[in-house]
């Protein structure tokens, strides 16, 4: 049986076959997540609160964005490190993390106190123990992803693929346990749960790798200049992802009729099922595009389209799928028979995230090789984006002030309808994928040359 497996390895290589581990691990979790999305979420939280799911999710991700700036940098040198074996300087990274977890959740502290009280009126939310839960989600997602990077970067896939099995049997237990008492706070402690675990089991997979005979290095001159100059573009690309994606949802949840916010919360669930395969290619691509693109230009663009076929031919899978059995599913769920006459806007925006997917993992492998030329159209696209729905959908604000013509003219889009959100924002990643294409066709004509 062991011989058996060797053979498989080496005839898939490295990409395909951890990312078949990887894969396998993510999926048993995600079954655990959907059942947790589908089914618990809406089996507890009453309809007028089940919209505010996602944007609690969201604005929590604000408190972090400190860490998450600094995760995609430490991941890349991670990898560098391990690649050169210079394993005291990934240790003191990640003692870097600690101390900045620690910085991040006094300011996260702080400019709760004067954000969280604005957007809990808007999602007509009542606060309690949400606020501090918010914070912690926040954190400790980019915090367990420096953990879960450092195991990458050491290529230690087995240890990662294990900790996707257990997480989110943890999550799910701890949410049937605190639900019960208020929905949504359980959720969010749930949703630290599974993170929290990620960072105690990653510290224990790691305790060899880096253990007392390894000694905590300096970081070089050089090393810090490089980094500050990679975190430069980083930063501009995280904010502006988190930052619009916070606002998105609270236009959902604040302009939405009471149901078709609850809808969005139904059909997103379903439909971000086109993203899992994506994510796990990722997972997997990004060390090996770090190392690859340094030491053999022609493997790192394999790898490349390898990442692009299998996160849109997933997602579009996936897409098909929800086409012919998506309105049997939302049937089954609870409340879900109150969702059916929007499962065709679940078929639209599956698509839509089969589309965004490709985009991401695109992205994500440019930033593992250092080029941000994609920023380039990529920051014009999404401001267009989010600026577009907050326009639209809040043209009143201009009565007095535009032609009544131009208003009536935006008043007919009926912004305010989940019908045009999904269509624009699938509409957009359309453009976005199309853009791709011809970023990639040109490169490959100017290298020709």
């Amino acid at each position: 049986m062991h011989l058996y497996v060797k053979k498989l390895r080496d005839k898939c290589g490295d990409f395909w076959w951890y990312s078949l581990l990887m894969f396998l691990a993510c999926r048993s979790g995600d079954a655990v997540q959907a059942f947790i999305g589908l089914w618990l979420v809406p089996k507890f939280v009453p309809q007028n609160e089940l919209g505010a799911a996602l944007p609690i999710l969201q604005v929590g991700s604000v408190f972090g964005l400190p860490m998450a700036i600094l995760v995609v940098p430490f991941s890349r040198w991670l990898t560098i490190y391990s690649a050169r074996g210079e394993r005291g300087k990934i240790k003191r990274l990640l003692s870097i993390t600690f101390c900045g977890v620690v910085v991040a959740f006094l300011l996260a502290a702080v400019i709760a106190k004067f954000l969280l009280p604005m957007v809990f009126d808007r999602i007509s939310i009542v606060n309690g123990s949400l606020g501090l839960l918010m914070i912690c989600v926040g954190l400790i997602g980019p915090f367990s992803s420096v953990f879960s990077n450092a195991l990458q970067g050491l290529k230690r896939f087995g240890a990662m693929a294990f900790i996707q099995f257990l997480g989110a049997p943890f999550r799910l237990a701890v949410m049937l346990v605190a639900m019960p008492f208020r929905a949504l706070s359980g959720y969010m402690l749930g949703q630290a749960a599974g993170p929290a675990l990620s960072v105690a089991f990653s510290c224990w997979s790691l305790r060899k790798e880096l253990g007392k005979d390894v000694k905590s290095e300096k970081l070089g001159r050089e090393d810090c200049r490089a980094m500050f100059k990679y975190t430069l573009p980083i930063s501009v690309y995280i904010t502006l992802g988190i930052l619009l994606g916070a606002w998105q949802t609270l236009l959902f949840r604040q302009r939405l009729p009471e149901i078709e916010s609850a809808a969005f919360y139904m059909i997103s669930r379903l439909g971000e099922v086109a993203a899992y395969a994506a994510l796990a290619l990722m997972a997997i691509a990004f060390p090996l595009a770090v190392e690859e693109t340094h030491n053999n230009q022609e493997k790192g663009k394999s790898i490349l389209g390898k990442l692009l076929m299998g996160s849109l031919g997933a997602g579009l899978a996936v897409s098909a799928v929800l086409l012919l059995f998506g309105s049997k599913i939302l049937a089954i769920l609870p409340s879900g028979r109150d969702y059916v006459p929007y499962s065709s806007l679940m078929v639209v925006y599956a698509l839509r995230i089969s589309f965004s997917a490709a985009c991401g993992a695109f992205f994500s492998f440019e930033t593992a090789a250092g080029r941000f030329s994609f920023l380039w159209y990529w920051v014009p696209i999404t401001l267009f984006e989010t600026g577009s729905l907050v326009v639209l959908s809040g043209y009143g604000a201009f009565n007095g002030i535009l032609p009544i013509s131009i208003l009536d003219w935006m008043a007919s889009f009926r912004a305010t309808r989940l019908c045009f959100y999904v269509w624009w924002l699938f509409a957009l990643s359309l453009v976005q994928l199309a853009v791709i294409a011809i970023h990639l066709s040109a490169r490959k004509y100017f290298q020709k040359r």
